[in-house]
């Protein structure tokens, strides 16, 4: 694979903030010889139903959504036994950090994640010190290479009140925090990795950094993890500026090692 010149240029000036999707967690776990399930295995786990369609419709692709899982789910069992369900799902406690998250820790002194456990915390203690953990709607620090700071735009179990499962949970940031974001667009390179572009935690968290800028990205990178998706899928990210080249999290933070100043 080949690291973009404008990522790597942003990592040594200190210019580029890091999103951290869950294949850096599924990744990890299924390399350690512990199940994950997939997009569609979470949904269907929790009540995501595929949408009858009526013969001959050209209705559009409905794809696996967890968020409308966690939806049905809550309102058959409620809140406390989504959360438990959710724990069981896709928390790792048994899964130890990788090489690709302490590259991430060390590299990247604010990292934005949707990842709901707390394998980046932990690799910030393996590498000698605790970071800061922030929540969705938190301020947003300017980056400081001498500090670690992770910001959790899900939430995280630790704190089950700040998770966000279902689409009601997704509460527009606070207009302060929409600011910070936004200042942080303009003067940086955005990478997304760890993600996929034909999954719901993709689109919502790149919607959500779109509505803190006021439009359409700039400068926005993505890390495409591995696996079969539609030519259509694709061009639509193109079309919205997104920048893609296909690699997993280990892949691209090897790289990262590989080719950006010590």
């Amino acid at each position: 694979m080949n690291l973009p010149v404008e990522v790597i240029e942003a990592i040594n000036s200190g210019k580029c903030i890091l999103f951290v999707g869950s294949r850096f967690s599924s990744e990890a776990a299924e390399d350690q010889g512990v199940d994950y399930p997939d997009v569609k295995g979470i949904a269907k786990a929790l009540g995501w139903k595929k949408p009858r369609q009526l013969m001959g419709s050209r209705a559009k692709v409905s794809r696996p959504s967890p968020g409308q899982g966690a939806a049905s789910f809550q309102a058959a069992k409620g809140r406390p036994a989504l959360i438990e369900e959710i724990r069981r799902l896709v928390d790792v406690p048994s899964v130890a950090p990788t090489a690709f998250h302490q590259s991430a820790i060390s590299r990247f002194p604010l990292i934005v994640t949707t990842c709901q456990d707390d394998l980046l915390e932990r690799s910030a203690v393996q590498l000698g010190g605790a970071a800061q953990v922030l929540y969705r709607g938190d301020d947003v620090p300017v980056p400081d290479p001498e500090t670690r700071v992770i910001y959790k735009l899900n939430g995280g179990f630790e704190r089950p009140d700040s998770l966000v499962l279902s689409p009601a949970d997704r509460q527009p940031l606070p207009p302060a925090v929409r600011k910070q974001f936004r200042k942080l667009v303009r003067a940086n390179v955005i990478l997304f990795a760890g993600y996929r572009p034909d999954h719901e935690e993709f689109e919502n968290a790149f919607d959500d950094l779109s509505q803190c800028y006021g439009g359409e990205l700039p400068r926005c990178h993505l890390a495409v993890a591995q696996g079969r998706m539609d030519d259509f899928m694709w061009q639509k990210w193109v079309w919205r500026g997104l920048l893609m080249f296909t690699a997993d999290p280990s892949e691209c933070m090897a790289e990262v090692e590989a080719r950006v100043d010590a």
